[in-house]
Order: C-alpha cells, then structure tokens, then sequence
C-alpha cells in the first residue's frame, strides 16, 4: 500500500489514507492507526474502510456533502 496522505486525530491515533493493489484490483484504504504506549511506530487497527478505486468519485462527493450539513 502506499500511504497517501494522514491526520493525526490525538496524540495516539491517526487516520492514514493508502492505495494499493488486492487479488488485481486498485483498492483505496482508511485506516485508523494506534501508537502502543511502549513504541514510536503506529500500527494499524481494524477500525477503517477499505473499498474499489472505482467508487473514489462517489465517495469523494459524498465528502463533500458534509460541507453542506448545517
């Protein structure tokens, strides 16, 4: 996967944004990722979402829509 973007949400906890490659199709990845009280490195969690890079349009748009929530 190769990340391409994050947000640091706490001092602990981050959102990585990745694409990559699964079973031949291009895959976009939203992860949350922990750093363990005892450690530097961030490790990932299950807590995210992983979908088809067709669907980055629609979902993009429906991102947008938030803008728009009074």
């Amino acid at each position: 996967m190769k990340q391409i973007g994050q947000l640091d949400v706490t001092d602990n906890k981050r959102l990585v944004l990745s694409i990559g490659e699964f079973r031949g199709v291009e895959r976009v990845d939203l992860r949350q990722y922990v750093k363990p009280k005892e450690g530097d490195e961030y490790i990932p969690t299950p807590k995210g979402i992983n979908f088809s890079a067709e669907w980055i349009d629609d979902f993009v748009k429906m991102v947008e829509k938030l803008k728009e929530v009074d």
